[in-house]
């Protein structure tokens, strides 16, 4: 017997509760999330067109933690990718100097999933803001190693200065939170940084401005990789987000 739409419902938000799980059991449950979000996409009348083909093999987000990470600068994105095309499009997963576990700038406890010496190969690096002190000259090293193999690297907030301090920024065009923009300024004079511009894409590296703006970020790459259809879809079915639309002239 096929369930109803109200059995969906009210069986969905049991799968939010992840207490007293271990990590891989949490980490099942988040996919059995999705399995539930598809359905109730269905359920809604969601139109067939809005849902993409899977792709061959989904891309790979890797989300770099240190100890002081600002939780929204990574969750945010992480939300996105994890849920675009109802979980078919991104694998994502988290990335470490170790595989102990750190805390966020508000004291929230998270267990990375890889530390960067076994990491696998990604397809788009985000890098977010916080304490990056914490982020050590090994972390710095892998940033700049990864880069070269990723399509896209993509900084949230003052993260922008972790791409500045490994040269990332330099000939190109880049924005951070809005009291970081002077201090981009002198950390990247090769440079041009841009105020009063939520996300800015150059070449392959994207930046965004404070905070939520790492949400913009990452449904402008979700529209670049899988149409604005599977991003609208994400932003305000999904997230009930109102979306910054990325204007030509900030994606070049």
């Amino acid at each position: 017997m096929e369930p109803t739409r109200e059995d969906l419902h009210t069986n969905f938000s049991a799968f939010f509760r992840t207490d007293g799980m271990t990590h891989s059991e949490a980490k099942q449950r988040r996919f059995d999330m999705l399995s539930w979000a598809i359905l109730l996409a269905i359920f809604a009348g969601i139109s067939e067109d809005v849902v993409a083909q899977a792709p061959a093999e989904k891309m790979d987000v890797g989300i770099l933690l240190f100890e002081g990470v600002e939780l929204l600068d990574f969750a945010g994105p992480a939300e996105v990718f994890i849920v675009a095309n109802h979980g078919n499009a991104f694998r994502v997963f988290t990335i470490a100097a170790s595989d102990k576990p750190v805390r966020t700038m508000g004291g929230i406890r998270l267990l990375p999933d890889y530390a960067i010496a076994e990491a696998p190969p990604v397809d788009i690096l985000v890098v977010p803001g916080g304490n990056m002190s914490n982020a050590g000259t090994a972390t710095r090293k892998w940033i700049k190693e990864s880069s070269e193999h990723a399509k896209v690297v993509m900084s949230v907030c003052m993260g922008a200065f972790l791409l500045a301090d490994v040269g990332l920024l330099d000939n190109t065009e880049a924005t951070t939170h809005r009291w970081g923009i002077e201090g981009l300024r002198r950390a990247a004079p090769a440079c041009k940084v841009c105020e009063d511009r939520r996300v800015v894409e150059s070449g392959k590296i994207v930046t965004t401005a404070g905070v939520t703006a790492g949400i913009d970020g990452a449904l402008h790459l979700v529209e670049k990789f899988y149409g604005k259809k599977i991003a609208q879809w994400t932003a305000e079915e999904w997230m009930e987000y109102k979306r910054v639309p990325v204007s030509s002239e900030e994606a070049r």
